[in-house]
Parts: C-alpha cells; sequence; structure tokens
C-alpha cells in the first residue's frame, strides 16, 4: 500500500486564516466544550471498572516508530510544531483528535496548514541468512539439469530464498515512502 502524503500551506510562511479554518476551530471548541459536559456529569467510576479499562490499556502495544511520520504543521493559533501520525495517514488533519499548541495551551488547536517532512525512524534491517556451504554434487543433483527433472530445495534453501525476498519487499517499500 503506497501512501501519496498530502500538504496544505506552507507552515512555515505567512498563513492567512481562511473562513474554514475559523468555521473548523469554533466547531472544535463546540465539541470539547459538550465532551466536558458529558464528562461532568458522568457518575465516578468504581475501582473495579478503572482496573478492567487499565487491563485493557495495558494489553495494548503502540506501533513501532518506523510506522510514524512527522509532520510539520501550523496551528490554529499560529504556533508551529511537529508532530507524528500514523504513516497510512495521507493528511495529519483527518481522522485524528485536534492538536494541543504546547506553546500557548490553547486545545483544542486545529492545523491550518501541513507538510510531511518524513518518517520517524528507518525500520530495522532483515537478518541475513547465513549462506549455507555448498555441498558436493551427487548424481541425483546433477539429473536436475536434465530436461525434465527437478531437484528438492532443502528447507535452508528455501529460508535463504523467503528471507532474501522479504529484505527486497521492505527496501522497496522503503524506497516508495521516500
Amino acid at each position: 500500500m503506497t501512501v501519496k502524503y498530502e500538504s496544505h500551506g506552507l507552515p512555515l510562511d505567512e498563513y492567512q486564516l481562511s473562513r474554514a479554518d475559523h468555521r473548523r476551530q469554533s466547531e472544535a471548541d463546540e465539541i470539547a466544550a459538550w465532551v466536558e459536559r458529558q464528562v461532568a456529569k458522568a457518575p465516578p467510576w468504581s475501582e473495579e471498572q478503572y482496573q478492567r479499562v487499565q487491563a485493557m490499556l495495558d494489553g495494548h502495544t503502540a506501533p513501532p516508530p518506523w510506522e510514524y511520520m512527522r509532520w510539520r504543521v501550523r496551528l490554529y493559533c499560529g504556533h508551529i510544531q511537529e508532530i507524528e501520525r500514523h504513516c497510512r495517514d495521507a493528511r495529519p488533519d483527518r481522522d485524528t483528535q485536534d492538536t494541543r499548541c504546547s506553546e500557548c495551551g490553547k486545545d483544542p488547536a486545529v492545523i491550518v496548514a501541513f507538510e510531511v517532512i518524513g518518517a520517524v525512524a528507518e525500520p530495522p534491517k532483515a537478518p541475513k541468512a547465513p549462506k549455507a556451504p555448498k555441498a558436493p554434487k551427487t548424481n541425483s543433483q546433477n539429473t536436475a539439469s536434465r530436461p525434465g527433472r527437478t531437484s528438492r530445495r532443502t528447507k535452508a534453501d528455501l529460508e535463504a530464498e523467503n528471507s532474501a525476498l522479504r529484505a527486497e519487499i521492505e527496501r522497496l517499500r522503503r524506497s516508495d515512502t521516500k
């Protein structure tokens, strides 16, 4: 799956807020206020409920760093930040939570301009399969060179070929995301 990363505006250049930016910020503020009102009305959790939710969250593992892209964004408040989003997301402002500005504290602060910077980390290199020593050919192996005859490959040969193909796929994926 190849993702074509989008950009909108230039975060480092001057930026004039549009009516759409003001509307999106207003909607984000209204949603945040509604959520706060709902949370305030909710009954407190029992210790048992808290423990169950904590156990569910403890079982969650975050994706590895090489599955994240870094983005430079300009927030509604005018501040510029670098954020991380999963590499499958073509834009940092879709299907995600609004961002909190680390400089002025505006929360939520919608993203008004953005550009991709690059991957957070490089994926680890695939381990090279040890090369099996070549055994001298026997008569049964020589028959493979005759037309219509095939030899059986060993498990080590298949594992080495599998590892080489996986490394090639990973190399192609990395070159695709650049």
